[in-house]
């Protein structure tokens, strides 16, 4: 049995290290608390083909140009403290946001999100974290051939949860 033991907690590592991961680019797992999960239901982003999961408890505000669709998702009650808020927009020209100061830490991060591996930004200010990506919308609609996902987050595991929340972003047929 300890020979067994062994030998797995062995072969776990060199699969592991065999990866080749680099420190900044690393894979986000679908984690998240099951408590928070529970909380979750499928939302329809506004008229466009695109669903997402979110808290029972949040609403989601739309905006609209000639070419591209925004759409924001925060707590329905605003006086409730938001451990997190994003959006997400859809068009042909979005742009990165920089970070709030020079003093932020940077980091990569990879995902699959709506079947396609993704990189994500990721901005530390002492511990207040902001997110984004841009991704192929695969939508084949013309005006609006990218997304830009982007969120707010006050804590590691708020973020975790709003990762969480982007991976289950999906394409209805």
């Amino acid at each position: 049995m300890k020979t067994e033991l062994t030998m797995i907690v062995l072969m776990t590592t060199l699969t592991l290290t065999s990866r080749g991961q680099s420190t900044d680019q690393i894979k986000v797992c679908r984690s998240a608390d099951n408590a928070f999960i529970k909380l979750l239901e499928e939302r329809q982003i506004g008229k466009s083909k695109y669903s997402i999961l979110l808290p029972q408890d949040y609403a989601i505000n739309e905006a609209h140009g000639e070419d591209f669709s925004l759409y924001y998702f925060y707590p329905a009650d605003t006086t409730k403290h938001a451990g997190f808020s994003g959006g997400v927009y859809f068009g042909n020209h979005p742009s990165q946001f920089p970070a709030k100061s020079a003093s932020c830490s940077t980091e990569k991060l990879k995902s699959e999100m709506l079947d396609q591996n993704v990189n994500l930004t990721i901005y530390n200010c002492n511990e207040e974290y902001s997110v984004q990506s841009i991704m192929d919308s695969k939508s084949g609609e013309g005006w609006n051939e990218l997304i830009h996902i982007f969120g707010n987050a006050t804590s590691k595991k708020d973020l975790e949860n709003l990762l969480f929340i982007f991976t289950t972003m999906k394409k209805k047929d």
